[in-house]
């Protein structure tokens, strides 16, 4: 009787092990796919990059101000994951290109308050229609043709693997500044 409830529980123990060895195939295709996504998000940057001759974090800057409108340095510094500091050196490159321009707030003048340029917004537009005609009607037909609960996974999953990679960004961020010399 206790042996076979040994080999019941080793059975058991297998089962549940391929059960995981499953799950484990199953997550490498996952995160294959993942990866590739990724990918393209990342080729697509570096297109917008050298359309636009700007550093990542510069286009970051550009987008998210398109994106929230104005912004002062503080949140602005918030939601590219960097110090007011560095807000402020890459929003004067953004000066010069003539992409973003500071605002004093008419009311406390200790607010500065960065606005994306129409040239900044028109150059934005421009390099994100080239090819984005082809691209927008596909991703709109693929979203139309999910289900709701599709649609609703797609939102959950897409946010999360967002937050995913804003948090890896701002590890290699703080990486990066832990390592300058001082």
């Amino acid at each position: 009787m206790a042996r076979q409830r040994d080999e019941d529980s080793v059975d058991k123990a297998q089962s549940a092990s391929l059960g995981e060895e499953a799950s484990a195939a199953e997550l490498v295709s996952v995160v294959r796919a993942a990866e590739r996504f990724a990918g393209a998000i990342e080729a697509r940057a570096i297109a917008l990059m050298l359309q636009l001759d700007l550093t990542m974090p510069q286009l970051r800057a550009v987008t998210t101000l398109r994106r929230i409108g104005r912004a002062n340095g503080r949140q602005l510094a918030a939601a590219l994951g960097v110090t007011p500091g560095a807000v402020v050196a890459i929003c004067d490159h953004l000066e010069k290109r003539e992409y973003v321009r500071r605002v004093t707030d008419t009311r406390d003048r200790r607010i500065t308050w960065f606005e994306l340029t129409e040239q900044g917004a028109a150059a934005l537009k421009a390099a994100l229609t080239i090819d984005s005609t082809t691209a927008r009607s596909r991703t709109k037909a693929l979203i139309a043709s999910l289900t709701t609960s599709e649609r609703e996974g797609f939102i959950k999953i897409a946010n999360a693997f967002a937050d995913a990679l804003d948090s890896v960004l701002q590890a290699e961020t703080a990486d990066a500044d832990d390592h300058r010399p001082s």
